[in-house]
């Protein structure tokens, strides 16, 4: 039961929902220039440029080829699950090698590498998983975010990888390690008086860690749940809540005429000032079981937000306008099968003209994609075969990445499912080997044109784009 609370925000673990506001975004200069020779959106941040796993790519070639996307070049990474951050014709990939966790800066478009930084891993995971990165890199202008699973917050320049700043939050903020470590990724933005990297940090009191390393029921969190950070300097800018971590990434959202860091933490849902740290509202959903994990990030959508999990209560709507804290509009029906509900596992869904497509499920058996009405939270479709897959939307599709390294395209309607497409990617020297292999768990990312997609040991890069 222990190794079925899989991950959450390192995977794939998203971002916000549509009504999400722009993050800092990536920024050229001269001593960082844009190298890409392709023109298109850029895709530095977790889940996209507004953090909802959305891209604005429109000559998306569809349907595919009977080969599949052309394979444009790929890579072997080492361990952990994270996504790349890519922007400025730069891919930025997060792993581990041996007792060393990387950083590295390929040339997005060719894979050739431009840099590359390490420094001693700490990590060991207490459930057995692997020993890399969980949560995705961000580049903010000419900065790249690193977050470690050990909680090495670091910023680095973009062109060369030198290191401007680093913190160790777990030391500073007596953290008692999460089941899986550090997994929420970074969310950077613009707080007033310039910008700043907001991530869970989780602490405690000093010595709080409990006689038994999982029992994270018997900690208490002091003052750091959430902790925002000079982008230049490192410097903390302020901290909130009593709350630990959890792996679901932080969000901006726009809720009336005010942009909102909409946090999900081990417990609850925080409504938080990004200038102050001032905590607004807060709303405790997640199961009741010890060993559960809060995940997916938060959708948020004008003034509402969607919090989905898989290990008790599933799904709920709330209704954020009024101020304060959160007020419930609908929630799913109490032991509701995952093809009846929306039980989103790590996998952020992403919506689309009023609804919402994502996987529900907890385990690969069990987990269907399914397409829910925002409104009401009626199952309109599902279908198996993917596991617990990850999906962005492009062009009125999603690009679904299944667990098992089967990538397939599929309409995003609500009539009924329909699939354009569906490869297994393979090596373009032979033709025959398999270039994903389970599990796949990291969310594809699109920047101008290419998709990025990450199985165990390789990351891919595909031309999604019409010729």
């Amino acid at each position: 039961m222990l190794r079925a609370v899989l991950l959450g925000a390192w995977f794939a673990c998203g971002m916000a929902g549509a009504g999400a506001t722009e993050v800092v975004p990536p920024a050229a200069t001269a001593e960082t220039p844009d190298i890409g020779q392709r023109q298109g959106e850029d895709w530095g941040a977790f889940l996209g440029p507004t953090g909802n796993g959305r891209s604005s790519l429109r000559n998306l070639r569809a349907p595919w080829p009977d080969r599949g996307p052309p394979v444009v070049w790929h890579c072997a990474v080492g361990e952990g699950y994270c996504a790349p951050a890519v922007a400025l014709g730069r891919a930025v990939v997060f792993d581990r090698i041996g007792q060393d966790m990387r950083l590295r800066c390929l040339e997005a478009e060719t894979g050739r590498k431009l840099w590359e930084e390490r420094y001693p891993a700490a990590y060991a995971d207490m459930f057995g998983y692997d020993g890399g990165p969980r949560a995705a890199p961000v580049i903010a202008r000419d900065r790249v975010i690193s977050f470690g699973p050990e909680g090495r917050l670091e910023c680095r320049s973009l062109a060369d990888g030198t290191s401007d700043w680093k913190i160790d939050t777990a030391r500073e903020y007596h953290v008692v390690q999460n089941f899986f470590g550090v997994g929420a990724a970074p969310l950077v933005v613009d707080a007033g008086a310039g910008a700043v990297v907001v991530v869970q940090v989780g602490g405690s009191r000093p010595g709080s860690a409990p006689p038994a390393p999982e029992r994270l029921d018997l900690v208490k969190g002091l003052d750091s749940g959430l902790v925002a950070f000079d982008l230049a300097t490192g410097r903390e800018r302020w901290r909130a809540a009593d709350q630990l971590a959890s792996y679901s990434a932080p969000i901006l959202a726009r809720i009336g005429a005010r942009d909102r860091i909409l946090a999900w933490t081990r417990d609850a849902l925080l409504v938080v000032d990004p200038a102050t740290g001032a905590v607004e509202g807060e709303f405790r959903w997640r199961a009741e079981e010890v060993f559960s994990a809060v995940c997916a990030s938060p959708v948020a959508d004008g003034g509402s937000v969607l919090l989905s999990e898989c290990y008790g209560p599933g799904s709920v709507l709330l209704d954020l306008a009024a101020g304060g804290d959160p007020r419930p509009l609908r929630q799913d029906r109490r032991n509701a099968r995952p093809d009846a509900a929306l039980k989103s596992h790590w996998a952020t869904p992403v919506l689309h003209e009023g609804h919402l497509y994502g996987v529900s499920g907890r385990n690969s058996g069990d987990a269907v994609l399914a397409c829910v009405d925002w409104k009401t939270g009626a199952v309109r479709w599902v279908e198996g075969g993917f596991g617990r897959a990850s999906l962005v939307l492009v062009a009125g599709h999603l690009l679904v990445l299944g667990e098992y390294g089967d990538l397939a395209l599929v309409r995003a309607i609500p009539d009924r499912y329909v699939e354009v497409s569906r490869t297994r990617l393979r090596d373009p020297a032979d033709g025959r080997t398999d270039l994903l292999a389970p599990p796949c768990w990291a969310a594809p990312v699109i920047a101008r044109g290419l998709g990025y997609v990450r199985g165990q040991g390789r990351l891919v890069c595909i031309d999604i784009a019409a010729p």
